[in-house]
């Protein structure tokens, strides 16, 4: 991420908590309302690029909605129509990563090695995941030597010692029977009660080793967001290692938990669901694209949320229980029983809480009156609790026109430096 977009967003690490409105006066909230979907993305991108020719910095705007998916492609056509550049940001999901993965099923593998027998499968999995050895083998060890293993002890589980025994003895050529050794001599080598130190002397080489073997500098055959995820999940895998290694050792000096590697990979877990949203390429002097629910404790001049379309944000719940029976267990007090949270349009409503709140200058509302299939769209009524100043079509119009002059009600948002500059 650029340095020029973190001035806003690490905000959450001088405030335990962003303003409340208490703190701070309201911010004014504008709408505006397109006839489309596309005509909306289009006002959207217009504002951000009206409010940049005011000299307000690209990194002061954010473009956020409910679902970046719906949005994504209609904000890049209208940003390239407007000489803008957006970089969007999405929820890196980080567990299904093949980097993530490898350093989890490693991580299992030590902690289940000095409790039972390890199953074949168990065995496997890191090397499946592209396992190579930190020293010795140049390249990973081929999928048909690992399944040609995995056909023969199919139902096994054996300790760390027997394997290294049946790998021994095992028909494989020798440069596979070479690679096989390398790997549970390795898992072998490993601490039963390991130190900080410990886990980033396994865990790290092992993901360098990873990098060079399986992230090739260029696509190639692979889809640019593949290789893009993998490397995000890469990067981020390496960093919960070092913040995994840092809260373990704190625990260990002050006594909280024994030396074990199940506990190191409780801590990975725990610090990789609490992963937020990322860009997907960062890109310098940008307007991002965020979803609504990365917003949380940030503050930011100007925000402009896109989608508030009922049915969208927030979005109908969907469950196969009944809407009565839905509407039963909410409204009653019974034992045991309580509403899903899917539900609910909680979500929704914290979301949209957190797009009103992170805009310190203005909030930008935007809808669309009309759908794909031509059926009317209606409001979301979010919108009817907001007390929003509307944009004239007129002045919608000569926005998406022109926009070099940012027409009201959006011009008395400005500071009054840029204002009166202008």
């Amino acid at each position: 991420m650029s340095s020029q977009s973190d001035s806003h967003r690490r905000s959450e690490d001088t405030a335990s908590e962003p303003a409340t409105s208490a703190e701070r006066p309201a911010t004014p909230v504008v709408g505006l309302v397109g006839r489309t979907r596309q005509e909306e993305t289009r006002l959207a991108v217009a504002t951000a690029a009206s409010l940049s020719e005011q000299g307000v910095s690209p990194s002061d705007i954010v473009i956020a909605t409910a679902d970046v998916d719906q949005y994504e492609d209609g904000l890049t056509r209208a940003a390239a129509r407007y000489g803008c550049t957006v970089a969007v940001w999405r929820p890196l999901q980080l567990k299904r990563t093949v980097p993530y993965r490898l350093v989890s099923a490693t991580l299992r593998l030590l902690a289940v090695r000095g409790q039972r027998p390890v199953a074949i499968e168990t065995l496997t999995e890191p090397l499946t995941l592209g396992w190579v050895s930190p020293r010795d083998e140049p390249e990973p060890l081929a999928p048909a030597a690992i399944q040609e293993v995995s056909r023969r002890h199919a139902g096994v589980a054996q300790s760390i010692p027997e394997w290294q025994a049946t790998i021994a003895t095992a028909a494989l050529d020798r440069p596979q029977k070479r690679s096989w050794m390398a790997y549970v001599n390795w898992i072998a080598a490993q601490p039963d009660a390991p130190t900080s130190k410990d886990v980033t002397d396994a865990l790290e080489p092992m993901l360098d080793r990873y990098d060079a073997t399986h992230l090739p500098e260029t696509p190639g055959e692979r889809a640019v967001s593949e290789l893009a995820a993998t490397l995000r999940g890469r990067e981020r895998t390496t960093e919960l290692v070092t913040m995994t290694r840092r809260r373990y050792a704190r625990w260990l000096a002050a006594g909280r938990t024994e030396r074990r590697w199940r506990v190191v990979n409780e801590l990975l877990e725990s610090f990789a669901t609490a992963v937020p949203g990322r860009r997907e390429l960062p890109t310098a002097a940008a307007i991002d694209v965020m979803e609504a629910n990365d917003l949380w404790a940030l503050s930011v001049p100007y925000v402009i949320a896109v989608g508030l379309v009922a049915g969208a944000w927030p979005s109908t719940p969907a469950s196969p229980v009944p809407s009565v029976a839905r509407t039963i267990i909410e409204d009653s007090d019974i034992d045991g029983v309580r509403p899903h949270s899917a539900w609910t349009t909680a979500r929704d409503r914290d979301q949209f809480a957190a797009a009103h709140n992170t805009a310190t200058t203005a909030l930008v509302v935007t809808r669309h009156e009309m759908a794909a299939d031509g059926v009317e769209n209606r409001p979301s009524r979010f919108l009817e609790e907001t007390q929003l100043t509307h944009m004239s079509n007129e002045a919608q119009n000569r926005l998406m026109a022109d926009p070099s002059v940012l027409p009201e009600p959006l011009r008395d948002c400005l500071p009054t430096e840029e204002h009166n500059g202008r």
